[in-house]
């Protein structure tokens, strides 16, 4: 006999979502959909006939987490439909403040993720651990603020590269931040690696969340669209991918496929691709990734502001054309992508985005299905959703 249970909403993390789990008798889930429930906003269709300028600025309204990459990946597209290319030290600032967005979200994450793996009676090393997230955050912040201009939505981001370069003031800072951030991302990592350890040790199943999909990153801090095979991304309505009506009405999100089936994206792709990272474990392991990344993220902030010149050109004056184009961004959670037609006056003909996180709702549920149902929420949190 198989029993239904659904979880809605699913709790700590970024989106909106519930969970849909056929559980037989002995508690393994046989079936699972996770559904992303976040309502039409309508964002590809608001920008159509509209300035390509206003596309980044109305596309980082998307998501209050994931607004830098949303920018990037919006210059990106419109920049390549009409052949523009940006000054090196425009793309360099572009990457940094790609960098402290992901240096915000990651720790942001650990914190959601946190209250999985310390016990009860560990209140020391819970408060320890978020003063050592929020310290992280912090310097993140910084770097977004600094090279963006603002926090929240930053203005700095604009066709044809950034608007602003940075002091040499905002240089030392920035470095003086990315020292602390370094010995704490080490920390973080360390700590990570001790409590998946033990946390995968005492619920006795060390594969907990594993899938035998593959993985999809187009490069480790930034994004290369070269990457990636575009005739082989496809996305498909829900209603034809879940094969149920209903299920596949409650949500609004279509379904990316890469040569035809899920692929996972986000930091153990990345590592995976693109480094040493081992690839088919549990999916407890996407939390050292993400902690790893962490520490990347600091080093290559560093070597940009080695490389940056401050004095340097970081903005061309875009001269619109008729064209098609793809920016692609590696944001925190997964590939980030972006798709612009754009008119000869310089207005949006067409958009299309695949968000990142819409990359992993069909591998978690493959990483769910064969493992007991109280687990299912666990291993929806390592993807941060």
């Amino acid at each position: 006999m198989v029993e239904k249970i659904e979880i809605a909403p699913t709790t700590r993390h970024e989106g909106h979502a519930k969970l849909i789990l056929e559980v037989d008798r002995e508690g393994i889930v046989s079936k699972a959909y996770y559904i992303n429930t976040t309502p039409i906003r309508g964002f590809e269709t608001m920008v159509a006939g509209r300035p390509a300028e206003f596309a980044p600025v109305a596309v980082m309204r998307i998501c209050g987490i994931c607004q830098t990459t949303h920018g990037i990946a919006s210059c990106n597209a419109i920049e390549d439909a009409i052949g523009c290319e940006i000054p090196e030290d425009g793309r360099l600032l572009r990457e940094l403040i790609g960098l402290g967005n992901r240096m915000h979200s990651h720790p942001l994450h650990h914190l959601l993720t946190l209250e999985d793996f310390v016990k009860p009676g560990e209140e020391d090393l819970k408060v320890d651990t978020i003063k050592l997230i929020q310290r992280m955050r912090k310097v993140g912040q910084l770097i977004v603020d600094t090279v963006g201009g603002e926090g929240i939505h930053p203005p700095n981001i604009v066709i044809g590269g950034m608007r602003t370069n940075i002091s040499e003031r905002a240089r030392a800072k920035l470095y003086y931040g990315l020292r602390q951030f370094e010995k704490d991302a080490q920390r973080m990592e360390e700590l990570y690696l001790e409590l998946i350890e033990r946390y995968l040790e005492e619920v006795g199943i060390p594969d907990l969340g594993s899938h035998d999909y593959p993985y999809i990153a187009s490069h480790t801090t930034y994004g290369n669209k070269e990457a990636i095979n575009w005739d082989s991304v496809v996305e498909i309505p829900p209603q034809r991918y879940y094969g149920d009506i209903k299920i596949g009405e409650s949500t609004s999100v279509m379904i990316p496929l890469y040569e035809g089936v899920p692929a996972e994206g986000g930091p153990r792709a990345r590592l995976v691709k693109f480094g040493n990272f081992r690839s088919g474990g549990s999916a407890m392991d996407i939390n050292i990734a993400r902690a790893r990344e962490n520490l990347g993220a600091g080093y290559r902030a560093m070597e940009i502001l080695d490389e940056l010149d401050i004095n340097g050109e970081t903005k061309v004056t875009p001269e619109y054309r008729e064209g098609s184009g793809i920016g692609v961004h590696e944001a925190p959670r997964a590939m980030n992508t972006h798709f612009a037609q754009v008119r000869k006056d310089g207005r949006i003909k067409s958009y299309r985005i695949i968000a990142a996180s819409n990359w992993n709702f069909p591998v978690v549920e493959k990483a769910i299905e064969g493992y007991p149902y109280q687990y299912a929420e666990v291993i929806v949190r390592a993807y941060d959703m």
